[in-house]
């Protein structure tokens, strides 16, 4: 819809400190990022009527935009699941070491 903002921080606010992370450390999703933002920019200049092109482009972009903001998506999705793996895995070592400790 016209005057929504479809940047990436936007559609996804609770993953605000994933996208950081990620943005920084993985260069497959730091290109699929500004890829979705250049997107996101042209589909928002045609919105406000600094460019002009034809419907059948426009909804190119959006299903482009679409593609991209899934792949993200995924993306950190996955990330979010590789930490959290990591997590229980250090908390069961240090139960482990804890146990063997009391024992």
């Amino acid at each position: 819809m016209f005057g929504e903002k479809h940047d990436l921080h936007h559609e996804f606010p609770e993953y605000e400190s994933e996208i950081r992370h990620l943005k920084m450390n993985n260069n497959h999703f730091a290109r699929f990022f500004d890829e979705y933002d250049e997107l996101a920019h042209e589909l928002t200049r045609i919105q406000q009527g600094i460019e002009n092109h034809a419907d059948d482009y426009v909804e190119g972009l959006k299903k482009k935009r679409l593609f991209y903001k899934d792949e993200l998506h995924f993306m950190i999705l996955k990330h979010k699941r590789k930490e959290k793996k990591k997590a229980l895995k250090a908390e069961k070592k240090r139960l482990k070491e804890k146990q063997k400790a009391a024992g």
